[in-house]
């Protein structure tokens, strides 16, 4: 039986520093796989994600599992945040299940619906996904398949994924099973009182070596 890849990969912390500026040239939509606009982006950990559309955003914001509670005080200053200033504060975690029912159990608490919509596009590379073994991961529920093994892993690089060693179930405590890997993404919109104190914020939560990752 052919399963998503997920446990095998060395998972690297990628949350970054602000950083600013164009997307890189050669940039493939994280939803589409298609080529990206740089007028079309959000900043997620510091760094610009562009997109292909209008469209692929909002659904990105639903793939990460965004919060968005909206503006209230700066973490930095205490003071009033604003819309305007604001970065995506994302996370990602491997998650190892005893059993196929914790891991069900596991996305009905979580509100994580399973999806598996079949090879289309790689989200890496742009080219055509195909399924085979190591060519897939299941994110928050999501089954996303690649055009090879490599690029698995350049998408847990992205994600920020800490760790992909075989931990124990967070449902039972029991020892978890490789094959029943999945990533848990999550993230929230985090609100300021000017355009200074997000460099505060990053310098103070993330490590500098961390920024070359994604």
């Amino acid at each position: 039986m052919k399963r998503p890849l997920v446990l095998s990969i060395p998972g690297v912390v990628v949350i970054a520093l602000i950083a600013f500026g164009a997307a890189k040239k050669d940039a493939k939509c994280p939803i589409s796989g298609k080529p990206v606009k740089d007028s079309i982006s959000l900043t997620v950990n510091g760094e610009k994600v562009a997109f292909c559309c209008e469209g692929c955003p909002k659904a990105y914001k639903k793939k990460i599992g965004l919060v968005d509670d909206g503006p209230k005080n700066c973490p930095i200053s205490g003071g009033p945040a604003k819309a305007s200033s604001s970065l995506i504060h994302r996370e990602a975690k491997a998650l190892h299940f005893c059993c196929g029912n914790c891991a069900k159990a596991y996305v009905k608490k979580n509100g994580i619906k399973l999806v598996d919509k079949g090879p289309t596009k790689c989200p890496i590379s742009g080219g055509a996904a195909k399924k085979a073994d190591g060519t897939s991961l299941v994110i928050n529920g999501e089954t996303i398949y690649f055009c090879c093994k490599n690029c698995p892993k350049a998408y847990l690089k992205k994600l920020g994924v800490t760790s992909t060693a075989v931990g124990d179930c967070p449902i039972s405590g029991n020892p978890g099973k490789a094959e029943t890997g999945q990533i848990h993404v999550t993230s929230k919109s985090v609100y300021f009182c000017c355009k200074s104190c997000p460099k505060k914020y990053v310098a103070q939560n993330f490590k500098k070596s961390e920024k070359k990752a994604k």
